[in-house]
């Protein structure tokens, strides 16, 4: 859904236009809204002159779901969505219908990696579904110009986002994603992909998951997966994210995603990683500070060339009066 505004934001950096994409199951999305306008739509929609926001949501016939991995059981699903985000183009993923139709026994032929039956699989293929629904109702020629947010709708932002600096990175073949939790591959609940093939990559990857299976004999690993899609499209990943997220669970359980060191593969490179972003956006943000000092400079300027043409037309007026005046004292000392 296409909102044009003019930009109003940081004096450093003028974005044409940004998509978002919000998807999955609205487990809290009553609890994590206003972090997300704070911190995502707010932000987006002030420096960007044209923003399309869409969500995918997935729904049950029973208006509930199961997740043994988190321990919620029988837990309702909300139907808050059209009125916590009044701006987007909001679809209803029917998740009964895609269960239906996809072949889970077929992945599970290479294994279990969850070790619940399928039902961390399952619940994984459900986002992606969604996800790739939610990419593709945005129009083409957003996705093809446009980067792109992508965001699920149970996480509860704590930190601030430099969207500033992360959005000037996502150019070219760049994926930028949480340098945190990523288990040996690539942390797959926020990223910001470049527009183009870099967004359609990561959004449409649930049809490459039997061709990668058949590739790789491994069992299914959500994060191993997304790190192989990526790479094999030679697509630049950049784990720079290091704000932090915490998982709001049905009932509003609160999850935080933390840094865990021994997930870190190897934990030099995360380390170095995290310095480098650091550093990039401490320079970032003097960059900033100094265009808006540089701002503030030329509005003195052009006030201060406003006073001195006033000056000089003073000066001009004056001169005149002065030569009318010897002209009267020469006429004076002619009589």
């Amino acid at each position: 859904m296409p909102l044009n505004q003019m930009s109003t934001g940081s004096i450093f950096m003028a974005i044409k236009g940004i998509n978002v994409c919000i998807y999955g199951l609205n487990r809290s999305l009553g609890v994590t809204v206003h972090s997300i306008k704070e911190k995502i739509l707010q932000p987006v929609a002030s420096i960007a002159d044209e923003v399309h926001f869409y969500a995918a949501f997935n729904v049950t016939v029973s208006g509930e779901f199961s997740s043994q991995r988190s321990g919620e059981r029988s837990s309702s699903i909300g139907n808050d969505q059209k009125d916590l985000l009044p701006n987007f183009g909001i679809q209803l993923v029917d998740q009964d219908d895609f269960d239906a139709g996809f072949d889970l026994d077929g992945v599970l032929a290479y294994g279990d990696h969850y070790q619940d039956n399928g039902g961390s699989i399952l619940n994984m293929m459900r986002a992606l579904n969604a996800l790739q629904k939610c990419y593709n109702a945005i129009p083409l020629y957003a996705r093809d110009s446009f980067p792109t947010i992508f965001l699920r709708p149970d996480l509860d932002i704590i930190d601030d986002i430099d969207l500033d600096f992360l959005l000037s990175l996502a150019t070219g073949s760049s994926v930028i994603v949480p340098g945190w939790q990523f288990f040996g591959g690539v942390n797959d609940r926020f990223a910001i992909a470049a527009p183009g093939k870099p967004s359609t990559i990561y959004a449409n990857r649930l049809g490459k998951v039997f061709q990668y299976l058949s590739l790789t004999g491994r069992s299914f690993h959500s994060e191993n997966y997304l790190f192989d899609v990526l790479s094999l499209q030679n697509l630049r990943i950049l784990p720079v994210v290091q704000t932090r997220f915490v998982r709001v669970r049905a009932g509003q359980s609160f999850h935080p995603e933390t840094i865990q060191q021994e997930h870190l593969q190897p934990t030099a490179s995360a380390l170095s990683w995290s310095f480098l972003t650091n550093q990039l956006m401490t320079m970032h943000r003097r960059l900033r500070e100094a265009g808006e000092r540089i701002g503030a400079l030329k509005e003195d300027q052009a006030g201060l060339e406003q006073k001195v043409e006033s000056l000089e037309g003073s000066l001009q007026e004056f001169k005149r009066k002065v030569k009318r005046l010897r002209i009267k004292l020469r006429n004076l000392k002619s009589c």
